[in-house]
């Protein structure tokens, strides 16, 4: 008997409802056989009610074989058997064992869900409702248990047979010659989406960790065969992050080894397993020469994300799926503070604003916009976005700057101590903090349930600030305001606590004292007396270390946002004024027509930051540079256009390139000493080479050109997907060599070359279309593994003129190979359908050819997570 999952009707949050058995214990027995496995499950349930409980386990795409109570065989009138559920129609009101035994076929499971075939070897993903392609099971994340896994396999075929825990036991079956078993036990209970195993024919590098309290900890990373050279960044950054997580929060690894898995073939980019995370090859694998320095720093960073789970997570994981952002939005605000530590603390909260408001703005400002605590969810995979991971991790963040790190922290380890080995809420989170921020008796200077308003309301807030200056008195009156814009299904919005921090530039262009502002009302004033008398008003330092996850307006002319540009000693606060003069110039381009005046002025500031006395640290330079994501831009626009600000970024560049010719190449010299050093050194200078570079080659510089060519064959990865971007917009002969000797030097390892699909599909080409067609039926493109596909087609989305083309042809492509990837792997599916969720902001041409596609999505046979996605855009 063979089942497939039906339909899902909407889960609310209204309706949670504990589960009637607690599971104490669970044993697994897993025997890998030629064309299937099977999964004998003993199941050791207590019932919560002195009463006797019908018992409900899900499963989906199992064939059952047999099931028992207490060691009996149930008759047929004794349980019942639904599409994907096993219903127990009677159980004592005491402690008894379900044993179930099923049958299922991983190389026949394309979801990615539960437990399938990447390359040669079995592995699993059980996050969020993978489990039940395991084995019949509740599968929620509030039922925890202790976990004893015997799995069983052919020696040859299956020599390394991994799970979560400690091997306790391991060895030949004497009864079955050439057949091996691992026992593998893990002593904290878990949820079910927590458990992993993998089996396969696998290469493994050992290392080790010492902790605080002198336990030697034994670290194990599996690879496949060839990939060994690939895995010493990762192990040091698992070891970096484990020692960061015992001096910053004090905690403590807990058990005896830890294992890591890189796979192939994953949705996501890793899974925080206990003691056995699997993760995409692509943030595994990777040095100087293979990976580019924004790689290696996000790996240390994901690396360091799934080991930090293991306690905001793991062993204190979410009641429901309701609550996801409890354990991810939290675990990306550690994530950010370790690389924020380790590298540069100013840059990396940039580079946080920077996505948050190119990605998950764009969330809160479309049809699939959610709050970070959803009320309701048909297929749970939609809602692993940047709201709940991004945007949670901003509320915990404005937390932080409330209270200050030393209550904050407080309260960081009032919550560890207390929900240790719970399934716990954001409601427990947030009252752990208050709590222990006041045990001292300071008083709070927020409302934790405004606060907590975060959590329920989806959308963005603006604050607008007006300045009244009466230059006689030298007093500033400001006047802050605050509102949120309707969200799907949540018309009307409440003020939040918004922390504000603020300061003044004073006339020797040096900010004031830094102020904390907690904006909770729909209007707040603050007034300042006795300032410098003159006859322009001070200059606004706003939302410094981008203090809320908030758009804002203020009066802010030309001269204050240049003098803001010039030096505010608050890093983000000068990045942003510098974005502001980027958008102007950006917009005006793409509307048509041009600024002349604040494009000189533009160009002078330029000058001098360029100038042998501007400014010296190259990776700041980079980012002071660096333009606006077009996602931001298009918000900004009455019909937004990507075509149009696309261009207006290439003929930007183009100008800028031959205005600062002189000054750009003698950066270029002062870097080129650093371009080698190994990573982190150097990246700064590799970073403001990048930049430089493709100013230059849009300027027409042709030495530029031929450098960036060569820097295609070098050590450096960095350096040749750098030169690649910067010949990429470009119709020259040093772009199609460029791309030809990428492919040819990196065809034969799949991790990489997902990056060669990316830059063919988004060349602007007058044949894109049918290049990107040409790209998913290359030799090369593997259709089942995700990350080639979002290669693919994400490159055809980065590519506007053809994505965007009025005739549509680029939407209904896109709708049709969605169709087709949905019938492999929903969730992907789902997740590329999102590109066209800001269709309303297009001018009528566009928005009737997405309408179309949107259509041909609709009338298709699509999964309920697809389906999900399709809808809330139609709405």
């Amino acid at each position: 008997m063979v089942t497939t999952p039906s339909p899902q009707p909407s889960v609310r949050l209204e309706d949670y409802r504990p589960f009637p058995f607690k599971i104490p214990n669970t044993e697994l027995n897993v025997v890998i056989q030629q064309h299937d496995v099977l999964v004998t499950a003993d199941l050791h349930l207590e019932p919560v009610l002195q009463s006797s409980e019908p018992l409900l386990l899900q499963g989906v795409d199992l064939e059952l074989i047999s099931v028992s109570l207490d060691g009996h065989a149930l008759p047929a009138d004794a349980y019942s058997v639904g599409v994907d559920t096993l219903r127990i129609h009677v159980t004592p009101n005491q402690p008894f064992t379900v044993t179930t035994v099923c049958k299922l076929d991983p190389a026949a499971n394309g979801s990615l869900e539960g437990l399938y075939v990447s390359g040669g070897m079995l592995t699993t993903q059980c996050e969020a409702e993978g489990f039940r392609r395991i084995t019949f099971h509740p599968d929620r994340p509030d039922v925890l248990s202790c976990f004893r896994v015997r799995i069983e396999a052919d020696r040859e075929h299956y020599p390394v047979l991994l799970s979560n825990g400690n091997a306790i036991d391991a060895g030949p079956i004497p009864q079955a010659p050439g057949r091996h078993a691992v026992v593998w036990e893990d002593p904290f209970p878990k949820p079910s989406y927590l458990f992993a195993l993998v089996a396969g024919d696998l290469r493994e590098i050992r290392d080790h960790f010492t902790t605080s309290s002198g336990r030697r900890v034994t670290l194990r990373l599996h690879v496949e065969a060839g990939d060994e050279p690939y895995t010493a960044h990762a192990m040091e950054s698992l070891k970096r992050s484990m020692a960061w997580d015992e001096q910053v929060y004090g905690l403590e690894y807990d058990l005896d080894e830890f294992n890591t898995v890189a796979v192939r073939h994953f949705n996501m980019g890793a899974m925080e397993n206990k003691s056995l995370n699997i993760f995409n090859s692509k943030l595994v694998l990777a040095d100087a020469e293979t990976a580019t320095d924004g790689e290696l720093e996000r790996i240390e960073s994901v690396v360091a994300h799934e080991y930090f789970h293991n306690w905001s997570g793991n062993r204190i994981t979410c009641r429901d799926w309701f609550q996801l952002s409890l354990k991810e939005g939290l675990t990306v605000f550690r994530d950010q503070c370790f690389t924020a530590d380790l590298h540069s603390a100013a840059l990396k909260r940039i580079e946080d604003a920077a996505m948050l408001r190119n990605t998950q703005f764009r969330e809160d400002a479309g049809p699939t916009a959610h709050p970070v605590k959803p009320d309701a969810y048909q297929a749970i995979d939609n809602f692993y976005t940047t709201t709940i991971y991004e945007k949670g991790a901003e509320l915990i963040r404005m937390l932080r700057t409330l209270l200050g790190n030393e209550r904050f922290m407080r309260g960081m380890r009032l919550y560890f101590q207390r929900h240790d080995g719970e399934a716990a809420t954001t409601e427990d989170f947030v009252e752990a903090i208050v709590e222990g921020a006041t045990e001292d008796g300071t008083p709070l200077n927020f409302q934790p349930e405004k606060f907590k308003r975060w959590y329920l309301q989806a959308g963005t807030p603006h604050v607008s600030v007006d300045r009244r200056w009466d230059a006689t008195s030298g007093r500033l009156t400001l006047t802050f305001r605050q509102s949120t814009a309707p969200t799907p299904g949540q018309p009307d919005k409440f003020p939040v606590v918004i922390p504000v921090l603020w300061a003044i530039l004073n006339p020797d262009g040096r900010a004031g004292d830094e102020r904390l502002l907690v904006l909770d009302q729909d209007q707040q004033t603050v007034v300042l007396e006795g300032l410098a008398s003159t006859p322009h008003p001070p200059a606004l330092s706003l939302f410094r270390q981008f203090s809320a996850p908030v758009t804002w307006t203020a009066d802010q002319d030309d001269d204050d946002l240049f003098a803001l540009f010039a030096g505010d000693s608050d890093a983000f606060a000068r990045w942003d004024a510098g974005q502001q003069i980027w958008k102007r110039l950006l917009l005006a381009r793409a509307s048509g027509g041009d600024d002349s005046h604040l494009e000189r002025r533009m160009l002078d500031a330029l000058s001098q930051l360029l100038s042998p006395s501007g400014e010296k640290d190259p990776a700041v330079l980079a980012t002071l540079l660096a333009f606006p994501g077009r996602a931001e831009l298009e918000a900004l626009q009455n019909e937004a256009d990507p075509p149009a600000l696309f261009q207006a970024a290439c003929d930007l560049r183009a100008t800028l390139g031959s205005q600062l010719a002189e000054a750009l190449q003698r950066r270029l010299a002062s870097s080129a000493e650093s371009l080698h050093a190994a990573w982190p050194a150097g990246q700064g200078d590799r970073q403001l080479t990048a930049l430089i570079w493709s100013w230059l080659s849009a300027s027409g510089e042709e030495g530029v050109r031929d450098a960036a060519l060569a820097a295609v064959s070098g050590p450096s990865m960095t350096l040749a997907r750098a030169a690649l971007r910067a010949l990429q917009p470009i119709d020259c002969a040093q772009r199609l060599q460029a791309l030809q000797v990428f492919h040819d030097r990196w065809q034969d390892r799949p991790v990489i070359f997902d990056t060669w699909f990316a830059l063919e599909a988004s060349t602007p080409r007058p044949d894109a279309l049918a290049r990107v067609e040409a790209l998913l039926q290359h030799p090369r493109f593997d259709p089942m593994a995700p990350n080639s596909v979002r290669a693919v087609l994400g490159g055809l989305v980065a590519n506007p003129s053809v994505f965007h083309a009025l005739d549509g042809s680029g939407y209904r492509f896109m709708a049709h190979q969605i169709i087709a990837v949905d019938g492999r792997n929903p969730i992907t599916a789902s997740r590329l359908a999102k590109v066209f969720s800001r269709w309303h902001t297009y001018g009528q041409e566009r928005k009737a050819a997405v309408q179309h596609a949107l259509a041909v999505l609709a009338a298709a046979d699509l999964s309920t997570n697809t389906r999900e996605v399709v809808t809330l855009m139609q709405a």
